[in-house]
């Protein structure tokens, strides 16, 4: 079985990489930074290029992916800013993974994001779980 992992390079992500290859899953990190993921590529995982905010870059990752694991978010860092990360490339991800069929995606919120509303980060993560829900 095959994950498609997503923030593998961030802290929650690469202890579910390092689990998931522990536990002897096939597993893709799909990474902006190709050269910042090479520990992942070291510990036995395939890095796949992509990029949310590029939704062109995300099709060619999903290709033998049997379950999406999202742990990405917006760094304080990146120039990105949340609602491209967290909404527009979201959508995008789960658009495709409709497309192609992928059954199981499982996406890492915030614990009581519901009682935050009006933080813009935990909004868009309740708008992405709301999205989930209606995919089936």
């Amino acid at each position: 079985m095959s994950l498609l992992i997503l923030g593998g390079t961030g802290t929650l992500g690469r202890q579910i990489v390092k689990q998931a290859l522990d536990e002897g899953y096939q597993v893709k990190c799909l990474v902006r930074n190709l050269r910042r993921g090479a520990f992942l590529k070291d510990w036995g995982a395939d890095l796949i290029y992509g990029d949310l905010s590029i939704p062109a870059t995300i099709p060619p990752a999903l290709k033998g992916v049997s379950i999406i694991i999202d742990a990405a978010t917006v760094r304080p860092t990146d120039s990105y800013t949340a609602e491209t990360i967290d909404w527009k490339g979201k959508l995008a991800l789960l658009e495709a993974a409709k497309l192609v069929g992928i059954k199981k995606f499982i996406y890492f919120s915030v614990l009581n994001a519901s009682k935050n509303p009006s933080i813009p980060l935990m909004d868009l993560k309740l708008k992405m779980e709301k999205e989930l829900e209606k995919s089936g």
